[in-house]
This record gives C-alpha cells, sequence and structure tokens, in this order.
C-alpha cells in the first residue's frame, strides 16, 4: 500500500469537519530552543511523512511544513479540556490573550482545527492518546520517515515507536524540563539510542536520535544556541532545587510503600 493510500484511508477514519471553527486561529508556537536540527533535516533528507505526538495548537506542525513542501504529518493529541490552571500557558502573552477561547469546551481542538485551516491538505489531525493510535498506525501501513514527541515529557511512547518504526528517525522537546527532580524525557531517549545503535544529538530543548554522526552544520548550530541551552538548563536545575518543575508547577512527593 502507497503513502498516499494510507493516509487517504487514515483521513477517511479521522475526517476534517466540512466547514472551518468559528474561532480565530492562534499563531502560537512554543519553541524553547533547537528546532532546526529537525527543521534542516526535513528539508536536506527530503522527509515524507512525519508522525508528531502532541500537536497543541499546531505551531510545530506548521514549522515542518515550511521546511518542506513534500512533507506531509499526521498529528497525534487527545486535545483534551483545559481545566484549572496553566502556568506555562497563563504566563504567556498569547496565553492569555486566548484563554478564554482555548478554555470553552472543545475550545483548544477548535483552535487547532482553525490554526492550521489553510494547511490541512497536508496535515491529518488524529484525536486521541499515542499509546492507543500508534499500532493502528503501522496496521495502516503508515511509516513515517521521522517522528516528533512533545507529549507528557515521561518518553513512554518512544519504546513502542522503537518496537514499531524501527527505520524512523526520532527526535522530540523537551531535553531540558525538568519534573522537579530529574530531566525526564533524557533516560528514554539516551535507551533508545544505545538500542539501536544510534547518535543522540540535542541542543536548546530539542533532541533527535539520528542514524548519521554529528554534520558539520548541526555541530554549529549547537555552538549558536549553546547559551539559550545553558541557561534552561539551569533555569530547570534551580526549579528542581526548591521542588518545582520547569513548567512552573510544584512536584509531588514521592511516596513509598511499606509493606
Amino acid at each position: 500500500m502507497s503513502v498516499q493510500t494510507a493516509l487517504r484511508r487514515l483521513g477517511e477514519q479521522h475526517p476534517w469537519p466540512e466547514s472551518r471553527p468559528q474561532v480565530d486561529p492562534v499563531p502560537w508556537s512554543m519553541d524553547y530552543g533547537g528546532r532546526r536540527l529537525i527543521t534542516s533535516l526535513i528539508a536536506s533528507r527530503d522527509i515524507r511523512l512525519l508522525l508528531e505526538i502532541g500537536s497543541f495548537l499546531g505551531g510545530s506542525a506548521r514549522q515542518w511544513i515550511e521546511a518542506s513542501p513534500n512533507v506531509a504529518v499526521i498529528c497525534i493529541d487527545p486535545w483534551l479540556d483545559i481545566s484549572g490552571p496553566r502556568p506555562l500557558m497563563d504566563a504567556h502573552p498569547v496565553g492569555r490573550l486566548f484563554g478564554q477561547q482555548l478554555r470553552c469546551p472543545g475550545g483548544l481542538y477548535d483552535s487547532f482545527l482553525s490554526s492550521m485551516w489553510e494547511l490541512k491538505a497536508s496535515v491529518t489531525p488524529v484525536r486521541g492518546k499515542a499509546a492507543d493510535l500508534l499500532s493502528g498506525l503501522h496496521q495502516l501501513g503508515l511509516r513515517p520517515d521521522l517522528i516528533y514527541i512533545d507529549a507528557d515529557k515521561k518518553g513512554d511512547e518512544i519504546a513502542i515507536c522503537d518496537e514499531l518504526f524501527p527505520d524512523a528517525l526520532i527526535g522530540g522537546d523537551d531535553w531540558n524540563w525538568s519534573d522537579g527532580y530529574d530531566f525526564a524525557i533524557r533516560n528514554p531517549a539516551r535507551k533508545s539510542a544505545f538500542k539501536r545503535k544510534r547518535f543522540l544529538k540535542h541542543f536548546g530543548n530539542t533532541w533527535l536520535i539520528d542514524d548519521r554522526p554529528w554534520s558539520l552544520s548541526e555541530r554549529m548550530l549547537q555552538l549558536k544556541d549553546a547559551p539559550r541551552g545553558y541557561a534552561q538548563i539551569m533555569h530547570s536545575f534551580l526549579r528542581r532545587m526548591i521542588g518545582k518543575t520547569s513548567g512552573g508547577t510544584r512536584r509531588k512527593v514521592r511516596s513509598s510503600t511499606v509493606v
């Protein structure tokens, strides 16, 4: 089965609405550095199918499409309704401006669809949790060239993708995100790179498990981004010292059960 046929079948299972949701597009890309590692890869290696796990409002998916007119993006996200405080979102000027819209029932998903409407020919939104959906993509015959993970920061999807899509390159966000104890995404990423005998690259908040060693241009990008990356690491370290996550919320106390 061709990629286009598989994508068409996926689109039939997860169709776009017939008309654009009646909400404003939200011009928001939460980029904390290093995404040039991904965009340059998309452009230079002719990536055709990209699977994004965790799409929020489509800011990163838009970057992937801008990097190459040939890339098709599958966006997996539950797009759950927002309830309660969201420190990272509420502190951002775009988050405050569109806060009421995003907190309406279905507001997050409708805002994603509205924001990506002009690019819908290149984007397939798949609503749900990746752990429940990845095997279905595999059964359809979809084999992404690149998988980008920006989900719950734990990295549980990495091992599933290793099993289902062993030939795919895998990258993601949150390299410098701390849960108040450690940098949560780093251990599963390192395990995957070691298991697959691949090269783990990272700078800024972006990481990539690649089948090629560092290129000179990638090293130059890393060097250029180094001050920002070190500042992020220091910020996360200070958050750990006071018991807060990189997102600003206080960490939960770990408990043990005595048997």
